[in-house]
């Protein structure tokens, strides 16, 4: 088994216990311990120990490097391909043929054997250590390879300055841990924004100077670089903290330091934002009857991209449904909040929409392949390829959804494959809410829509969903000029002359034989 742990990928912003860092990582307590002597920063001196998430990335980059210099008394692992001081007990010495010596040693990660050529300073080096039970990480006098502070590594953003407040930011995430992990995120992304902007100071002197200059750097010094949507967020958060933080004993004084936070009047006001593209659902009909279906991953990149139509699921939960949350027979997907990676833990019956029968029929016969492939109720609805190759084994563990929805933005992109226009999982709910304003006839048919959407109120529905695009605005306006609807004082009028209730030669008859006219040759609709 390979112990790189390269698919294991800490939250940068996080801070970590080392009991959590244990769990994540399925290590032992032995193996922290051997890390931290490897050159592993503890985010401050104090018991028990706490790691930043930066730190845990930088830490396991630098080990896997393979062209990073070995430190004085570390051992490059050819199994785990990690460069490690292995414990000194597996220590032993042998001579070459040409009569060079070398060092034999165990990886203390994933225990292969390693080997390293000495020259006359290592050997006696290592030699002492052996004798004396002391560890090889003393051979090394700096301990640590960068310094800290070093600013961002390539590509992967790994922040390595010292941090007073990581203990208060673990007592912050298990109080925030009710909310959902990508607000968690967020709001920590915010903060440690903050954090560097006011120096890495501690949070308790922190001022409301502090919190004006940032608001003053991210309103005026960057205007270009952040959205005003990203601003909003950014100072929310920061006030949800300090709010929060200003609660807790000995930080009372903090209590005028959110309203710094506040963002200037402008950035209330919103501009003319743009409409999300999508498809409409003949157009998505289209798209589906073109995808690919020769092998079995183009088959589930069709059943994904059908179910996501069906349904109106979020990628996450789509990706995380089971065969049993699917129900046949009275057409049904059960979006249960316990169990799918779901926005705020809803928990709601979805009906198959109605129009989506094409849809229907390739969820229909990916439910079929996978029951001949032997997957069962408790299997995941889209598993791995892999999952699906071995299937038909009778005593096996069910199949775990896919860790991320990269499957189905790859769905959406086969689909798309032929188009300019390149559509999102998340533009099906603009579809639907389209679909629905055109086929909804009453108040409660619109109510039951976007209840089946799992919103909570049809505000929600009709005001971020299936929003009007300006094509589509100018197609109305076009039939406006052509079918004048009549408003309801002209209808008034036009009775009122069937009725013979006006004066012949008054401007009221006048219009209303006007009127009259108009509707004869079709150019004014009766009102609905």
């Amino acid at each position: 088994m390979s112990r790189t742990y390269s698919a294991i990928r800490p939250k940068q912003d996080r801070v970590y216990s080392g009991e959590q860092v244990i769990e994540l990582y399925e290590i032992c307590r032995n193996t922290l311990g051997n890390w931290i002597a490897s050159g592993l920063r503890p985010s401050d001196d104090r018991l028990p120990r706490i790691f930043r998430g930066s730190e845990l990335a930088r830490f396991h980059k630098e080990r896997r490097g393979t062209k990073v210099a070995l430190r004085r008394g570390q051992f490059h692992c050819l199994g785990c391909k990690a460069c490690v001081f292995p414990d000194v007990t597996t220590l032993s010495f042998s001579n070459t043929r040409s009569g060079s010596r070398f060092a034999n040693a165990t990886c203390p990660d994933c225990h292969a054997t390693m080997w390293k050529i000495l020259n006359e300073t290592d050997r006696d080096a290592f030699e002492i250590c052996k004798e004396s039970n002391t560890s090889l990480s003393s051979l090394d006098e700096g301990n640590a390879q960068a310094p800290a502070c070093i600013g961002q590594d390539q590509g992967e953003s790994f922040v390595s300055c010292p941090s007073p407040n990581d203990r208060l930011l673990l007592d912050w995430q298990a109080w925030a841990a009710r909310y959902d992990e990508k607000t968690i995120v967020a709001h920590l992304r915010a903060i440690r924004q903050f954090e560097a902007s006011c120096g890495y100071k501690p949070f308790d002197s922190v001022t409301t100077d502090d919190a004006a200059a940032w608001r003053e750097a991210i309103t005026v010094g960057k205007p270009k670089v952040l959205s005003v949507s990203t601003v909003q967020h950014q100072a929310s958060h920061l006030r949800a903290f300090f709010a929060w933080l200003a609660k807790r004993p000995g930080y009372r004084a903090l209590l005028p330091v959110p309203e710094y936070f506040e963002l200037p009047r402008r950035f209330a006001q919103k501009g003319i934002s743009d409409v999300k593209a999508y498809a409409e659902i003949d157009e998505a009909e289209r798209l589906l009857e073109a995808m690919p279906k020769a092998t079995i991953k183009d088959r589930r990149a069709r059943a994904i991209f059908a179910t996501a139509y069906i349904s109106g699921l979020r990628a996450n939960a789509l990706i995380t449904l089971r065969l049993r949350h699917v129900d046949i027979e009275k057409r049904l997907v059960f979006h249960d909040g316990t169990e799918l990676r779901a926005k705020n833990g809803k928990s709601f019956v979805v009906n198959w929409f109605p129009r989506t029968e094409t849809f229907q029929a390739v969820l229909l016969d990916w439910l079929e392949e996978v029951t001949r492939r032997s997957l069962r109720s408790e299997d995941a609805l889209f598993p791995e390829l892999r999952d699906l190759e071995k299937a038909s084994v009778s005593e096996r563990a069910p199949f775990a959804p896919m860790k991320s929805a990269n499957a189905v933005t790859e769905a959406f992109s086969l689909a798309c494959r032929d188009c300019k226009e390149v559509y999102s999982p998340h533009s099906v709910g603009h579809t639907l809410a389209q679909l629905g304003d055109r086929i909804c006839r009453t108040s409660e048919e619109r109510k039951a829509w976007s209840l089946n959407l799992g919103h909570n109120s049809e505000e929600v529905t009709w005001t971020y969903y299936g929003k009007v695009t300006d094509m589509r605005r100018g197609e109305i306006f076009k039939v406006f000029e052509q079918d004048q609807p009549a408003t309801s004082i002209e209808k008034d009028l036009m009775l009122a002359y069937h009725e013979h209730l006006l004066i012949r030669g008054s401007p009221e008859f006048d219009q209303a034989e006007k009127l009259i006219e108009q509707r004869r040759q079709g150019r004014m609709q009766w009102p609905a």
